[in-house]
């Protein structure tokens, strides 16, 4: 249908009222289930990272310290200051997060809060440098396979994993166009998709936005 959208995470009630305001029509569901995960905090570090809001449920559980904690995203930084946690660093990616916090704080011992399916690109450059760094799992995600028997016009990822869920449960369902909240989840899209557009703000409304004036470009 050229005039749906499909977003691969649940909307908020002004989410969904966003995309119908345009006159397209929005089927959305949460293509990720998230699952906590039970570890052993330590106390042999200096600074905290996370990379997803979903890090912060086990950030407050385990009282881990929070003095010292840089994030990706101003989402998650904006859920840290709700909880009256003062992030020392923002990126909009981990690869930036990491040469932000290797170049500005070699000398700190790093503890990273993050998921079972997390990507290798952070880690890898604090061992690149051999800085302190430790990695604890406090959550997983687990896909959710659900097919569609329609093609949409758009469909907005905002994770490389529900790229590779959506693509695998929908092998010859090829949206025109696939929106992604950030260049890292746009890179595994191009795995599949021929037309990207890759949102300027990494939040789920410019993704939204982004989605409905691409779908209004291609209908001119």
């Amino acid at each position: 249908m050229i005039n749906s959208i499909l977003s691969t995470k649940l909307l908020t009630d002004s989410q969904t009222e966003l995309i119908l305001n345009s006159g397209l029509s929005i089927t959305h569901f949460d293509i990720l289930k998230i699952e906590p995960v039970s570890f052993e905090a330590h106390d042999d570090f200096t600074h905290v990272i996370i990379t997803s809001k979903n890090a912060i449920p086990a950030l407050l559980k385990y009282k881990i310290m929070q003095e010292h904690i840089s994030c990706v995203g101003e989402k998650t930084a904006q859920l840290l200051n709700q909880h009256h946690i003062e992030p020392v660093a923002v990126a909009d990616n981990a690869s930036d997060l990491a040469k932000i916090l290797i170049n500005k704080y070699p000398q700190e011992k790093f503890l990273y809060l993050c998921g079972k399916q997390r990507r290798h690109q952070l880690p890898a450059l604090f061992q690149a440098e051999k800085i302190a760094f430790k990695e604890h799992f406090v959550y997983r995600s687990i896909a959710i396979m659900k097919s569609f028997d329609r093609i949409f016009a758009c469909v907005c990822f905002y994770s490389p994993r529900g790229v590779i869920a959506f693509a695998k449960a929908n092998p010859k369902n090829k949206p025109l166009i696939a929106v992604c909240i950030g260049n890292t989840t746009a890179d595994e899209a191009r795995n599949y998709y021929d037309t990207i557009v890759i949102a300027n703000k990494q939040t789920v409304e410019n993704t939204l936005i982004t989605a409905i004036k691409s779908v209004r470009n291609v209908e001119k």
